[in-house]
């Protein structure tokens, strides 16, 4: 990984603890791949707990879609890394969201978890640059898409990626990924891209900024357009492209906390708005 820290029994003490904490939801069931290209080590965990908070009266597109006036989603999600081997990693995340929407005057909510992602990463070399490829499952099974307002689409998503990572010593990191996502049923197919750079402003300070890019590949039917306008969150024919900036600190060798903001810069057919995320982040 291009930001890491070495491990102390103290992290691995708390390791074990966070996953005691967190394993039941995750054998239940997904930020998106925070290593980017590189796979973890054999052994070693990646683990990552966020807060988010993202609020919006505004879209891309149609401001009068079925009469969509602000949505609000309040979430907590977490995201594990592990490695099988050297070079191949095992991934997992999901979230547990409360979420309200209001539309012709009339507020409706849920809560609940959310879609989870299981995927494995796979490394191919690490010369002249680290090149990986991986797969995701999207499994859609743990909530209603039948709810008035639904956490999810309830369709399954099928990703292969192509990843690139190049690491520029002080300079810091920079990475590129581009994959496509089959979705069942009434959601469009998407392409997908990313434009990824991180760098250690100290030994205890970091920055990493990514263009994240959804591109859909058709129009959704009547069906679809029903669902997207339920949660408008979840339009199932989209495009989006979003701008994430994090800043992290070190707490420890192992330990570190990170502030991220992640602004929909462009789009059709979704919302705008940004997205305020606290995190905490151990790797042991």
């Amino acid at each position: 990984m291009p930001t890491s820290f070495k491990p102390t029994s103290f992290a691995k003490t708390f390791g074990v603890f966070s996953l005691l904490i967190f394993t039941p939801a995750l054998i239940l069931a997904p930020v998106s791949a925070h290593a980017g290209a590189w796979t973890a080590p054999k052994g070693d965990v990646y683990l990552k707990g966020a807060v988010n908070y993202f609020e919006t009266s505004s879209r891309f597109g149609p401001d009068d879609l079925a009469g969509f006036e602000n949505f609000r989603d309040l979430n907590f999600n977490v995201y594990l890394e592990y490695g099988l081997q050297d070079n191949l990693t095992f991934f997992t995340t999901t979230s547990f969201k409360e979420i309200e929407n209001t539309a012709n005057g009339v507020t409706t909510s849920n809560s609940g978890i959310a879609d989870v992602d299981l995927g494995l990463r796979y490394n191919l070399t690490n010369e002249p640059a680290v090149i990986s490829i991986q797969g995701l499952f999207k499994a859609p099974f743990l909530y209603s898409s039948d709810a008035d307002l639904p956490l999810g689409n309830g369709q399954i998503d099928l990703e292969g990626k192509l990843l690139i990572g190049k690491s520029f010593g002080s300079a810091g990191y920079a990475g590129l990924e581009v994959g496509y996502r089959y979705r069942a049923e009434a959601p469009v197919d998407e392409f997908r891209y990313l434009v990824e750079y991180g760098v250690d402003i100290s030994e205890q300070t970091y920055f990493r900024t990514k263009l994240d890019g959804t591109l859909g590949l058709g129009d959704a039917d009547a069906d679809a357009l029903l669902i997207g306008a339920a949660n408008p969150s979840l339009p199932l024919a989209f495009d989006l492209g979003k701008l994430e900036y994090t800043l992290g600190h070190k707490l420890t060798k192992t330990i570190a906390a990170e502030i991220t903001g992640t602004t929909n810069v462009y789009g059709d057919n979704t919302l705008k708005g940004t997205n305020i995320q606290f995190a905490i982040v151990a790797i042991f």
